[in-house]
């Protein structure tokens, strides 16, 4: 008889269990993108080709009423090999700090504006110059612990900190994974503004630091802007842009200084039709000339018109025209031309961004 009990007991926890199983499935969502591009190149035709910059699979959702989970799979061609990876993993929580929330495990790090979006989801197609340089043209994805929580204030002050581990810089860092000597640590301070019918403004303070295997001691300082003007769910404005400076030093090397920003400018023409105006600038603070090793004065520019059609929240077309030119004290400018072509499709319910 005693037996009995715990069989049927067992059979009920079972039970239990696989409805509680089940029930974490059907909440599970899925997600789906496709990054399709076609690189019109004046200067480097051999790049000239449509191909997939991206497919990633996308699972999140919430494991218990505490914690929520996120997978994500991403496949990438690098030099004409697609290579698939874990792209970011991690589990997360809003509800068990109050006004606050974290996450643990793999993710892109919640600094700038950029590095927390995915590149299907920027209001461009390829990086600027200062985001390819400071911070990958993609993005640091990392594995560590980040916390973000809101000030009790009467103006809106949310406040992230995270350390990652830092081995490698980046998420397709080609160089072998080293311990550092100082982990990827890093601060965002956000603020937000609601002008009611005017638009909101969203900006925010950047400090990140690392020092790698080998006593680089990399430190980045910037301050990223996103002004939007929406007519129910149409985007009619969008100003958006980001400033960052670099440091970087180590025993026995020369300190090296980079400054550079980007501005972007969106008008709505139509429900559907979109134009926007990148500027990007860039300039190396220390750079020093070749011939007697005095100060070099140069400065980057480049000028990014894009339009976009959205066909609808899921499918949109992109076309821009890059016109970049590098300037060098005493030297010639060069200047490099470019068109690209992009198609974002997304299959499934893609999971919402903060503003």
């Amino acid at each position: 008889m005693k037996t009995m009990k715990v069989l049927v007991s067992l059979l009920i926890l079972a039970g239990a269990y696989q409805a509680h199983a089940q029930n974490i499935l059907q909440n599970i969502q899925t997600s789906a993108a496709i990054d399709i591009t076609a690189p019109f190149d004046f200067e480097h035709s051999e790049e000239n080709k449509l191909d997939i910059r991206s497919a990633e699979l996308l699972f999140f959702g919430p494991l218990d009423p505490t914690f929520d989970a996120t997978l994500n799979f991403a496949a990438h061609n690098e030099d004409g090999e697609f290579k698939a990876e874990v792209h970011e993993a991690y589990l997360s929580s809003s509800k068990l700090i109050p006004s606050s929330r974290f996450k643990i495990g793999k993710f892109f790090l919640g600094v700038g504006r950029l590095n927390q979006f995915h590149q299907h989801d920027w209001a461009f197609i390829s990086a600027p110059r200062v985001q390819a340089e400071f911070l990958g043209d993609e993005g640091v994805a990392d594995s560590g612990a980040e916390f973000s929580t809101l000030l009790p204030m009467d103006s809106y002050w949310d406040i992230t900190v995270g350390v990652t581990n830092g081995y490698s810089f980046g998420e397709h860092s080609e160089t072998p994974a080293e311990k550092p000597r100082v982990p990827t640590h890093y601060i965002h301070p956000v603020n937000f503004i609601d002008f009611g019918d005017s638009g909101a403004l969203q900006w925010g303070a950047n400090y990140l630091g690392r020092t790698d295997a080998h006593g680089v001691q990399t430190q980045l300082y910037g301050l990223d802007f996103v002004f939007k003007k929406m007519e129910g769910k149409i985007l009619n404005f969008l100003l958006q842009s980001e400033i960052w400076y670099r440091n970087q030093s180590a025993s026995g090397l020369a300190t090296s200084e980079d400054l550079g920003a980007y501005v972007y400018p969106q008008f709505s023409l139509t429900e559907q039709l979109f134009a926007g105006l990148r500027i990007d600038l860039f300039t190396e603070l220390a750079r020093k000339s070749e011939a007697d090793g005095s100060k070099q004065d140069n400065f980057n520019y480049g000028l990014v018109p894009t339009l976009t059609y959205k066909h609808s929240e899921f499918t949109l077309f992109r076309v821009a025209y890059g016109y970049d030119v590098q300037t060098y004290q005493g030297e010639s400018d060069t200047v490099h031309q470019k068109i690209e072509l992009q198609l974002v499709s997304i299959l499934g319910a893609h999971p919402a961004h903060s503003f």
